[in-house]
């Protein structure tokens, strides 16, 4: 007798689905789009101010938690992004990143 296959759950209608930008309007001009695939989802980062769109890859979904990397060729930028609603109208994303300083020799007392 054959095996059962559990067929997973489409995220067509899913509540992730849809354009998600900053709450305050001040921290971040990037809209991520999030469309449905499957039983996982695609995702676009755009940032508002110049239309740059992000390398997006390795998104997963567990069920409950997306999470995906985003690369800016701009700037080198890479970040590591996860996201969960919280409600209809609200996501939480938190998200870590590379960023880059210019450093200079600290002076000693020998050469100051």
């Amino acid at each position: 007798m054959p095996k059962k296959q559990n067929k997973k759950k489409s995220t067509r209608k899913h509540i992730l689905v849809g354009t998600w930008v900053c709450a305050d309007g001040f921290s971040s001009d990037v809209e991520y789009c999030i469309s449905s695939k499957g039983d996982g989802f695609v995702v676009r980062a755009v940032d508002g101010q110049d239309g740059e769109e992000a390398d997006v890859f390795e998104t997963k979904w567990d069920g409950q938690t997306l999470t995906f990397a985003a690369h800016w060729n701009s700037t080198g930028r890479f970040a590591r992004c996860r996201l969960w609603a919280r409600s209809s109208d609200y996501v939480e994303f938190t998200y870590t990143y590379t960023d880059h300083e210019l450093l200079h020799r600290k002076p000693t007392k020998q050469n100051a």
